[in-house]
């Protein structure tokens, strides 16, 4: 209470000083242009939060399905490589029972023998490998060239025991 008697009675003494309008106003626009920056700032770090969540669950998205995609392609190649393995292993089959059936020393033949040899450690290693460390489309792809070239292996030693054969059909004697 003795305060505000004080005032009361010094009032005239006490408001001397004329308040500065323009700074008091300067003052209160900057305090509400703070408050709207930073009213913005919280804004764009919520939008920019947003976008990031965003962007990882996108990311999270790709990459999961991705490794699906991957999963089903090995599981298809490996399909189709079974597939197509047990269609070069009954033609090499059959070959080699046609070139059984003629007894035939294979070692005379033009085409190497140790060549089919050499074919078959390959292929063992190859499916060895595949079987280890699961469907490599690279792998694949080799292992299946090789079946390839057996069968071309098998089918050139095929035409050159006919060969052998028809030529002593065809020698015209004097």
């Amino acid at each position: 209470m003795k305060l505000e008697s004080y005032i009361r009675n010094n009032r005239e003494t006490l408001d001397t000083d004329k308040p500065n309008e323009e700074l008091i106003w300067a003052g209160i626009s900057h305090s509400i242009e703070n408050h709207a920056r930073k009213k913005r700032i919280r804004y764009l770090k919520q939008a920019l939060m947003a976008a990031a969540m965003i962007i990882i669950s996108f990311t999270v998205g790709y990459y999961l399905s991705y490794k699906k995609e991957t999963t089903v392609l090995f599981a298809q190649t490996d399909n189709l490589f079974t597939k197509q393995e047990a269609i070069f292993v009954n033609l090499i089959n059959s070959y080699a029972k046609q070139i059984e059936r003629e007894n035939v020393n294979l070692e005379t033949l033009p085409t190497s023998y140790s060549f089919l040899k050499d074919m078959d450690r390959l292929i063992e290693a190859y499916s060895s490998d595949l079987r280890q460390y699961g469907p490599n489309p690279e792998l694949i792809r080799s292992l299946l060239d090789l079946y390839e070239k057996k069968i071309m292996l098998l089918q050139r030693m095929l035409f050159e025991i006919e060969k052998e054969k028809n030529y002593g059909k065809n020698q015209v004697y004097m």
